[in-house]
């Protein structure tokens, strides 16, 4: 099944090239690329190519499954019929990106990237608009099931965590405050695991084991811990800030680090196997 704009901006003459390309490849979907080898674009403006650069980036750091292809925001493509009849009742799109409901709610298997370029619009108007671009960001949130606000809650709990043990090792039994910071940086990291391992990837990571997870989680907070660690130990040890707002700081820069090092690496799904296109003949 083939979904295209009616305006002649996708080129249909290249429906042929892509049906050849599902079925020597046997992908489950063929994406029309503008940003592939051969593709392109028509007479847009820089800041028409930075909006869909842009959500692009967006799809790609809150949905792992969107890199599948060089061109989450394709609205020319085909896709099995079989694949779309087993998911079909789960798709819910906002807006006219399509593409990335069936990419994240489908599941496919192996994703084929195909060039083309994108011409100018003879007739009509574009859709994006301010309303079109609000859409976007709900829906994309929508697909990441609001994870990065509810990791933004469990990371609010760690900081919670993390300074009762400061204070507790610190201010009460008297441990030394970079010593003490290491261990409270250590509890609340089991702390955010946890709360993420029940409430943000909730069955996601099937397969792996609970100590597994929790390895690839150090793993994958490891740059945001040392972040953390090092702007304290500046701020604190070398330059004399109150330790609480030291540690503030610390969080800050290594939170993001950890959301994405989450989403994309320890919760994330088995990426789907995608490639390009055979060339045209």
């Amino acid at each position: 099944m083939a979904v295209m704009d009616a305006d002649l901006q996708h080129p249909p003459e290249i429906l042929a090239g892509m049906l050849r390309a599902a079925l020597e490849t046997g992908a489950d979907v063929v994406v029309a690329s503008r940003y592939v080898e051969g593709g392109g674009v028509e007479g847009w403006s820089r800041a028409r190519l930075l909006v869909s650069r842009g959500a692009t980036l967006l799809a790609n750091l809150l949905l792992p499954e969107s890199r599948a292809t060089t061109d989450p925001m394709s609205g020319f493509f085909i896709v099995r019929r079989g694949l779309l009849e087993a998911c079909i009742d789960r798709l819910k799109p906002r807006g006219y990106k399509i593409l990335l409901e069936i990419l994240v709610k489908c599941r496919p298997g192996l994703v084929v990237d195909y060039p083309y370029m994108f011409r100018r619009r003879l007739r009509g108007r574009s859709k994006l608009g301010f309303k079109t671009i609000i859409d976007y960001v709900i829906h994309v949130l929508e697909l990441n099931e609001y994870r990065v606000f509810k990791n933004m809650a469990v990371g609010a709990s760690g900081v919670a965590v993390l300074w009762l043990v400061l204070h507790v090792l610190s201010d009460i039994l008297g441990v030394p405050a970079l010593a003490a910071y290491a261990a409270a940086i250590e509890a609340s990291i089991i702390n955010n695991f946890a709360w993420n391992h029940l409430l943000v990837f909730r069955g996601r990571g099937e397969g792996k084991s609970l100590a597994r997870r929790l390895a690839e989680y150090h793993g994958a907070v490891a740059l945001g811990a040392v972040i953390n660690y090092a702007v304290f130990s500046i701020l604190y040890g070398l330059l004399g800030v109150w330790k609480y707002a030291a540690s503030l700081a610390g969080i800050v820069l290594g939170w993001a680090a950890n959301y994405l090092m989450s989403e994309h690496r320890v919760w994330g799904p088995a990426s789907p196997s995608s490639r390009k296109a055979p060339p045209p003949r």
